[in-house]
């Protein structure tokens, strides 16, 4: 029987730290479909072997209401793993979330402008994906 609980909750947080990634993830990926803002997605190979070594992401954010989307999936998914929060000059915010995986490490960035997000006309949200 503990087995079983332990497998449990082992089960369990494998599956909140997966949702934790796939919520920014989602966010985007949808948004980059919707022809709204301008999306980048740059994929770096092995030359040998082919494999995906580095995958990054880049959509730039230009209205406050994306933007503040954005930084509540963020705060949403902080305790995930290393989570800062800077601010550069009172009004430069860059928020970073570092997740440690089993078969690759993820690092989401966002940047933007202004005092509140919603008021924010220019901001950047970032995806690195580093394989192991």
């Amino acid at each position: 029987m503990k087995q079983r609980i332990i497998l449990w909750i082992s089960l369990m947080a494998i599956a909140v730290g997966a949702s934790a990634q796939n919520r920014i993830d989602r966010f985007v990926d949808n948004e980059s479909t919707i022809g709204q803002s301008k999306f980048t997605s740059v994929v770096e190979r092995d030359p040998q072997t082919r494999e995906v070594v580095r995958v990054v992401k880049v959509r730039e954010l230009s209205r406050g209401i994306d933007i503040n989307a954005c930084l509540e999936k963020f705060e949403a998914e902080q305790k995930a793993g290393r989570y800062t929060h800077k601010v550069e000059n009172g009004e430069r915010h860059t928020i970073v979330l570092a997740v440690e995986g089993e078969r690759q490490n993820r690092i989401y960035m966002l940047q933007y402008t202004g005092n509140r997000p919603m008021q924010a006309t220019d901001g950047k949200a970032t995806i690195v994906i580093r394989m192991k």
